[in-house]
């Protein structure tokens, strides 16, 4: 968290203020500090909140539970409602459904998040992430069924939150898969067909 705090205090001068931080470590000293930089400038506090599946949140080690992370986004808007709160999601973790990940979806928007950055799970070398997936545990998600998952669940937000981010991916020395993501012209050009096809 005091990293967070520094750089914090750096970001001040490109114009805005980000802190990236895990749910249980919003604590009210460093919400202080955080809110006191709102009267300089544009505050944002991102969670890697991900799922809210617990099953899945253990798999991947979060860390808090879905009651800290409603409890921190609370926090963080009683602390100064122009902190502007980014919710980290990402879909295609092993063994979740369509009905999951819109469930995550959902669960960020009615804790009031005041954006989202989405991302597809990719696999990593030596990781053990990689361990599962080369044992053949589960499957990562194709550019098709990406994007589809990424259209069902624009449809469901509202104008009011902002889109930080469509999907992501890893560094192509260490990617092991979904090897799609390497592609960029590919992801942008689905990426634009999304976002013509959203119906709201």
């Amino acid at each position: 968290v005091e990293d967070d705090m520094v750089i914090l205090s750096r970001k001040i001068t490109a114009g805005k203020a980000v802190a990236r931080i895990n749910g249980e470590a919003v604590s009210a000293s460093i919400l202080k500090e955080i809110a006191a930089l709102c009267k300089k400038t544009f505050v944002t506090i991102e969670l890697g909140f991900q799922t809210s599946n617990e099953k899945s949140a253990d798999y991947i080690r979060r860390g808090f539970s879905n009651q800290e992370y409603l409890e921190a986004v609370k926090r963080i808007h009683q602390a100064d409602s122009r902190i502007h709160v980014v919710t980290h999601l990402i879909f295609g973790l092993p063994g979740e459904t369509h009905d999951d990940m819109m469930n995550s979806v959902k669960f960020c928007l009615n804790a009031k998040t005041d954006g989202i950055k989405f991302t597809v799970l990719y696999v990593l070398k030596g990781t053990d992430l990689e361990k599962d997936y080369q044992a053949g545990k589960f499957d990562v998600l194709e550019m098709d069924e990406y994007f589809a998952l990424l259209k069902s669940a624009l449809e469901l937000i509202p104008p009011k939150i902002v889109i930080h981010r469509l999907t992501g991916d890893g560094p192509k020395k260490l990617l092991i898969a979904p090897m799609w993501t390497a592609n960029k012209k590919n992801v942008l050009n689905a990426i634009n067909n999304t976002i013509i096809g959203i119906q709201v």
